[in-house]
């Protein structure tokens, strides 16, 4: 669970920012927006390995670009 406390001073609007982007670095908003419907296992499996094959790509693009390959 995400705590933010307030420090001395410090306005409503900087707390929420911290909170908001604290909240983003845990990834809360994701897992709640993947767990919202029902996914198949098969279908998960699927991702997992699309998710995988993407930045295998993307490490391989990048390795090209710094002439490492």
């Amino acid at each position: 669970m995400i705590r933010v406390f307030a420090n001395e001073g410090e306005t409503v609007d900087s707390v929420v920012k911290r909170f908001r982007r604290a909240c983003e670095n845990e990834g809360i908003l994701q897992e709640i927006k993947e767990k919202q419907y029902y996914k198949k296992p098969s279908l998960e499996k699927k991702l997992k390995r699309e998710k995988a094959i993407k930045r295998i790509k993307r490490k391989m693009k990048k390795e090209r670009r710094l002439g490492l390959i």
